[in-house]
């Protein structure tokens, strides 16, 4: 650790940032990709940053197009570790994903994470590439039943081609194509540095980034639990969730190389049985009484469908022990409420 150097893309997105957060935490340097360096002052000015007073462990480099060749080939000079985290979302205003489908979602994911791995084949210092993907990744769209248990082994055969209908089904695909192809390379190839895959369910915690309410209504995951319990109707969702923090703090104890390489790591708090995700009306009941029926509704829909995995595995090689639905809504919950009162930037999160 100490003066161990990461480079991180994706900072400017939620599990990226805390990832940031985590990081600079223990000690790392971080060496963060933008696509512009007029984000760098959002992320320095959020509370998490400003109160680690770690400026000098913080720099940043700027990569217009991540997903063309050689993109990367200066950034990564004398990384110990890259932390890949960018990448298109499936819940993105849609107003920002364009007509191609494909275009916003397969080649900008599978292009970007292999161009990485190439031009890091080519920088020794680096021991290890860890992509962050998704539960996503290990849909068989067409041999998966209710009962189907997914684990970190899990592979699907069966990949959804273009044209796709919905940014969901791209999403998918880009997600189980970008895991298939760079499990290949790492097979031909054979690197230097080892390669981990972390597939976090829906992600739910404080996004720092986005401190005004109407915006977190709008994109990223917790809107799955912000749209319903402000009284929108959401559509069916699988019953898969995990905390924010412990998503980040995965990234950083999968950065020990003593942790094995060369796999997937699932994050998921539910255990096989899952979550029942509408559990978050009566979460928000107990725990926001006093705004029931005002800022919060709480009065929307939100069905679950079964989608079953085993993180057991991860969570044992990882250390962590999952934190509970219940408390991710009331921190996702809690946050909401501080950015309508506007009390955001008072907030830095333990």
């Amino acid at each position: 650790m100490g003066s161990e150097l990461i480079l991180l893309t994706g900072a400017t997105g939620l599990i990226g940032f805390r990832v940031l957060v985590f990081c600079l935490r223990q000690g790392y340097r971080v060496r963060v990709v933008l696509r512009d360096l007029v984000k760098k002052p959002g992320i320095l000015d959020t509370p998490s940053i400003r109160v680690l007073g770690t400026e000098n462990n913080l720099t940043f480099v700027e990569i217009p197009d991540i997903s063309s060749p050689g993109a990367f080939d200066d950034a990564l000079k004398d990384t110990n570790y890259v932390i890949h985290a960018a990448a298109p979302i499936a819940s993105a205003e849609p107003s920002t994903i364009g007509k191609d489908l494909a275009v916003h979602y397969l080649k900008a994911t599978t292009d970007a994470a292999l161009f990485l791995l190439s031009s890091a084949k080519a920088h020794p210092t680096v021991k290890r590439v860890m992509l962050t993907n998704s539960l996503a990744a290990l849909i068989d769209y067409i041999t998966d039943t209710d009962e189907t248990i997914h684990t970190e082994s899990t592979r699907a055969t069966n990949i959804q081609q273009p044209p796709f209908r919905s940014p969901a089904e791209a999403y998918t695909a880009a997600k189980i194509i970008t895991l298939k192809l760079t499990e290949e390379w790492v097979e031909a190839q054979k690197p230097a540095f080892d390669l981990v895959h972390m597939a976090p369910a829906h992600v739910f915690g404080p996004n720092e980034l986005v401190t005004d309410p109407k915006k977190l209504l709008q994109a990223g995951s917790n809107r799955i639990i912000l749209a319903p319990i402000t009284g929108k109707a959401y559509t069916c969702e699988p019953g898969v969730t995990v905390h924010l923090d412990d998503v980040a703090e995965a990234h950083v104890r999968a950065l020990d190389t003593s942790i094995p390489g060369n796999r997937l790591y699932i994050l998921s708090s539910g255990g096989l049985q899952g979550t029942r995700l509408e559990d978050c009306f009566d979460i928000v009941a107990r725990n926001f009484p006093e705004h029931v029926g005002n800022a919060l509704l709480n009065n929307g829909t939100l069905p679950t469908s079964a989608f079953r995995v085993d993180a057991s595995e991860s969570a044992r090689l990882l250390g962590i022990n999952f934190i509970p639905y219940d408390q991710q809504v009331r921190d996702t919950v809690g946050y909401y409420l501080d950015c309508v009162q506007g009390k955001s930037h008072l907030i830095a999160s333990d």
